[in-house]
């Protein structure tokens, strides 16, 4: 898709970035990669990379373990035509939703995805209070969230028309994440007589 730049026409939007979550040129790009992963999940196709983000994304829900993060130039989603033929990729969006739909020609595989297991779940840690002199005494103003940290898998079933079978696990690793509060300055007692 080019670089994720102003210049190519990428906004501002929430990043994972630091081990925190901020604004950034590009948030949203992985609701594109989550979507356009799990379509070639579900058709089957060979997953040549693919991360889970840092941590747990609410808006992927309710599968969790089911996305996939896209970060210029450490992180990437990768995928291989397997098909006996060319693929088209065709994406449709509205303002609350985006399809992708893959088109080719016909092998006969047939593909199951399990729904997620939860393999161990780590509570999230007790908040972060940051003091920011930009807001006013006593203004509270939260800038990340809480979420537990999750060890999933997913596992997908290929079956052939020759009737061999192909099993595939997708591992996530979510860390668990805090909640962070930039606080303004506390005001200065009163000097005492």
């Amino acid at each position: 898709m080019g670089s994720i730049t102003p210049e190519n026409g990428f906004k501002e939007a929430l990043v994972i970035s630091g081990g925190r979550t901020v604004k950034g040129v590009g948030g949203g790009v992985c609701q594109v990669s989550t979507t356009a992963f799990r379509a070639l999940y579900q058709a089957g196709l060979p997953i040549i990379e693919r991360n889970p983000h840092a941590y747990r994304v609410r808006w992927y829900d309710p599968i969790v373990g089911y996305d996939a993060a896209v970060y210029q130039p450490y992180l990437n989603l990768r995928a291989r035509n397997d098909t006996p033929g060319p693929m088209v990729v065709r994406t449709a969006y509205t303002r609350s939703s985006l399809t992708v739909r893959l088109y080719g020609i016909p092998d006969g595989r047939k593909v199951t995805v399990s729904p997620p297991v939860i393999l161990s779940r780590t509570p999230h840690p007790p908040p972060q209070y940051i003091e920011d002199p930009s807001l006013r005494p006593g203004e509270v103003k939260q800038v990340d969230w809480a979420v537990d940290g999750f060890r999933t898998r997913i596992t997908r079933t290929i079956t052939r028309p020759d009737g061999s079978v192909e099993v595939h696990e997708l591992h996530s690793n979510f860390r668990p994440w805090r909640a962070v509060y930039l606080v303004g300055p506390k005001v200065p007692e009163a000097a005492a007589d």
